[in-house]
């Protein structure tokens, strides 16, 4: 956790909060979450945390530091600069005008950007731009669209077939339609277990699976996208909040629709150990078609074979639904107390910044209850897959390791069997992700990976 919840720490000696751990042992993950709702609302001891909203001084600033940094020579941190102004900057205001104009400035310094330089000039001439900046803009456009000729050279040098194709998978597989005819799944005392159908040699691709949720680091927010996760110099800020960008109007869109609206009003406190299964929450929310549908599933969790339909629909199938429970995690009781305080305090702030929850008092129990039921059982039981992307950064025409991982729910690798020698590699693809044979792999062997990425 970052600085935001370093006031957990309070939670761990306070006697009123002793009954909690007589509840770890529950069947019904919700009855710890809803104890400590009920002590908290009684002592009001609840973490307080500063909310960022959009300013034009703390834009300016960002500014101000993005274009002495261009002046520098330093492309990397400048673009952080200006990516921040925007994050920051008013909807439509000047300062958001001058942030765009500055990013492409520097993006037209680099002959493979040229065609990302256009798209921030076209961007901020919409803004009807005074008219001192019209001309500046108009000259940057002319410029950039003379130099489009050499992106297009600089990119060709380091283009081969090899990469365009070697991610499409090869063969059909009935049964996984994101991996290949060599793998194949087999359900062993109501686990899942994917093992390799033949045998299969190192390099080989296995899989490409896109998450059912993905998340971004931390550090990665100021240049991926807050969607698909997609590292890019040209994003475009979210109109309500601090702390996302997009690619374009259809992956704003697409996140709105997951719940991005709802996150978007206290993504503050969204840091990296709670959200992915807080984004998860919600996109399951927004898949159910009433809070009624919603607290079946979550009454559903853990059982062999989750009954309610919605599953079938959120998962694409019962058989690698990432609610399925894991035999291996069998050490949970010391992180569910910290994740179940967490939980609380962001249910706290659902309740008092967002109109997220049903109004009625017995629905709105109810609901509050089905929201920590499925948040604590993703936290505890599914496993995260750490996404490695590679990247090109903007002063580099090559592409690189990123150096900070992703991560996101996969419903088939993330059932795969952990392994310090795993025998497969998962490569971030966006909110998707390969797997990669790294060793030779027997006929019947079950494919493994590592939890953090080695």
């Amino acid at each position: 956790m970052n600085n935001y919840w370093m006031g957990l720490y309070q939670y761990y000696t306070d006697s009123s909060l002793e009954d909690i751990y007589n509840v770890l042992e529950s069947d019904d993950l919700s009855d710890c979450v809803v104890l400590a709702r009920n002590v908290l609302n009684k002592t009001n001891n609840w973490l307080e945390f500063n909310f960022n909203e959009k300013s034009t001084s703390v834009s300016q600033n960002f500014l101000q530091h993005g274009l002495v940094l261009m002046s520098k020579g330093n492309a990397e941190l400048a673009l952080l600069g200006f990516n921040t102004a925007l994050m920051f900057a008013p909807n439509n205001s000047e300062i958001m005008q001058l942030a765009y104009c500055g990013r492409a400035e520097l993006l037209l310094k680099f002959p493979a950007h040229c065609s990302l330089s256009l798209n921030n000039i076209n961007t901020c001439l919409a803004l009807n731009c005074p008219q001192d900046l019209v001309d500046k803009l108009t000259k940057m456009k002319s410029t950039a669209s003379k130099s489009v000729h050499k992106e297009k050279e600089a990119l060709e040098k380091v283009s081969t077939p090899f990469t365009n194709n070697f991610f499409k998978l090869k063969g059909n597989n009935v049964d996984v339609p994101c991996a290949t005819p060599d793998v194949d799944v087999i359900v062993e005392s109501g686990q899942v277990k994917v093992v390799a159908a033949k045998n299969i040699v190192v390099g080989t691709l296995l899989a490409n699976e896109t998450a059912f949720m993905a998340a971004t680091h931390s550090k990665n927010v100021f240049t991926s996208c807050h969607y698909c996760l997609r590292i890019s110099p040209d994003l475009k800020p979210c109109d309500g909040c601090c702390t996302a960008l997009f690619c374009d109007e259809n992956c704003k869109e697409k996140s709105m629709l997951e719940g991005h609206d709802v996150e978007c009003k206290i993504a503050d406190i969204i840091v990296n150990d709670v959200k992915l299964p807080f984004k998860t929450v919600l996109k399951i929310r927004r898949l159910c078609n009433s809070w009624e549908e919603f607290i079946a599933v979550s009454n559903d969790l853990g059982t062999d074979g989750i009954k309610n339909e919605i599953t079938s629909k959120i998962f694409g199938s019962n058989k690698f639904s990432v609610l399925k429970p894991r035999a291996d995690n069998p050490f949970i009781h010391g992180r569910m107390f910290n994740r179940c305080m967490c939980i609380v305090n962001i249910i706290h702030y659902l309740e008092t910044r967002t109109s997220f929850l049903p109004e009625g008092s017995e629905e709105k129990e109810a609901a509050i209850r089905a929201v920590a039921r499925i948040f604590l059982y993703l936290s505890l039981y599914c496993t995260p897959v750490k996404m490695l992307h590679v990247a090109r950064y903007i002063c580099k025409v090559t592409m690189q390791q990123h150096d900070y991982k992703n991560c996101g729910y996969f419903p088939l690798i993330g059932n795969l069997a952990h392994s310090c020698t795993p025998n497969t590699y998962v490569i971030g693809l966006r909110n998707s992700a390969a797997l990669i044979a790294l060793k030779p792999i027997k006929r019947g062997e079950q494919l493994t990976f590592s939890y953090i990425g080695h």
